[in-house]
């Protein structure tokens, strides 16, 4: 029996349950509420635990009582307004260079980036700049048309209108207060030129119209100097014929390198004498080829003899055998036909 409980897993016998846990009685219920009440109640009236041993101090706050840490300083901190405020010194430390350099930079990419939306290259569909330039040049032309119409209203004699050209180059009308603006606005340009924008400055040394320029016919004393020395330093007009000179070169020349004199009679003989080596070897080359021609020829046509002689000697024994084997064909002929002569001899 005992085997058989040992072997009941391999089998899928199942286990026997276990006995049921003892329920509670009411009699441990309550012995379990009056010990907690008893625990609860000593809890509250001493303040510290008792412990066998001696009591340890406390070094760590009680995080329910303790507030955060420098959050009263931080608080007094946000109160005050002092960072708001302008502080201008004299003796303030100096800003390194890399900081300035990066402000500067910055500043410039503002600036030429506002430049380019007054100008209106930089279309702000998404409202990211929050600048209105349409709406700044409609109330300055308001508050324009309400000063001439101010100014209209204040003098009963109308005005004289001129005319002058604007920055564009147009002629304009205008009166003589739109032409002084003009001219105020001209020269605020001129002095306070816009280094951000891409338009560049009109020059001012172009000569309009028939011109005689002076300054070529008088010069100055510097450049009649000048001049002087470039005449004097004037080479021979045209240069002097020159030769080439190998003895100038640092190099190793050839084999076939022959260096002339620099005289002109000297080196009339050399090139002469070169003329005639270079004749003389044609020449020679000439016959070594015709010499070789000839020999060639000359071999060719024993060559051609040789095999003219051993293509008849070849014909001449074929024929001989040929003659030969016809002969003692026709003499076995004669043989058998006077065999057959006599022995029809014989019969009769």
């Amino acid at each position: 029996m005992s085997s058989n409980n040992k072997d009941a897993s391999l089998y899928g016998i199942p286990r026997p349950k276990k006995a049921a846990d003892k329920q509670a009685t009411s009699s441990t219920n309550l012995a379990f509420a009056s010990q907690l009440s008893s625990l609860i109640s000593a809890g509250s009236s001493s303040s510290q635990p008792s412990s066998a041993g001696r009591a340890r101090p406390k070094n760590k706050d009680d995080i329910f009582t303790v507030h955060n840490k420098n959050s009263r300083k931080r608080a007094l901190k946000d109160l005050d307004d002092t960072d708001f405020t302008q502080r201008h010194s004299t003796s303030s430390e100096a800003l390194d260079d890399a900081t300035f350099k990066r402000s500067k930079r910055k500043m410039e990419e503002k600036a030429r980036l506002y430049a380019a939306m007054k100008r209106g290259d930089v279309e702000d569909a998404d409202e990211r700049y929050a600048v209105d330039f349409d709406r700044k040049w409609a109330e300055k032309h308001d508050e324009g048309d309400s000063e001439t119409s101010s100014d209209e209203d204040a003098g009963s004699e109308p005005e004289e209108l001129v005319e002058y050209v604007d920055e564009f180059g147009r002629t304009r009308q205008g009166t003589k207060g739109d032409v002084a603006r003009e001219e105020r606005r001209k020269k605020l340009m001129l002095d306070e030129p816009d280094r951000f924008t891409a338009r560049p400055a009109m020059p001012t040394n172009i000569i309009y119209g028939d011109t005689i320029q002076t300054a070529a016919f008088n010069p100055d004393e510097t450049i009649a100097e000048k001049m002087a020395e470039i005449a004097a330093k004037r080479e021979d007009t045209p240069p002097k014929d020159t030769h080439f000179d190998g003895r100038a070169e640092i190099r190793n020349k050839g084999t076939g390198f022959f260096h002339f004199s620099q005289d002109e009679e000297e080196r009339k003989k050399q090139m002469e004498e070169l003329e005639k080596e270079r004749i003389e070897t044609e020449l020679r080359r000439a016959e070594r080829e015709k010499k070789k021609d000839d020999r060639k020829k000359e071999v060719e046509e024993r060559r051609k003899a040789l095999k003219e002689r051993r293509s008849k000697a070849q014909a001449d024994r074929f024929l001989d055998g040929l003659m030969g084997e016809l002969g003692d064909k026709a003499g076995q002929d004669t043989a058998g036909s006077k065999d057959g002569e006599k022995g029809e001899a014989n019969a009769e």
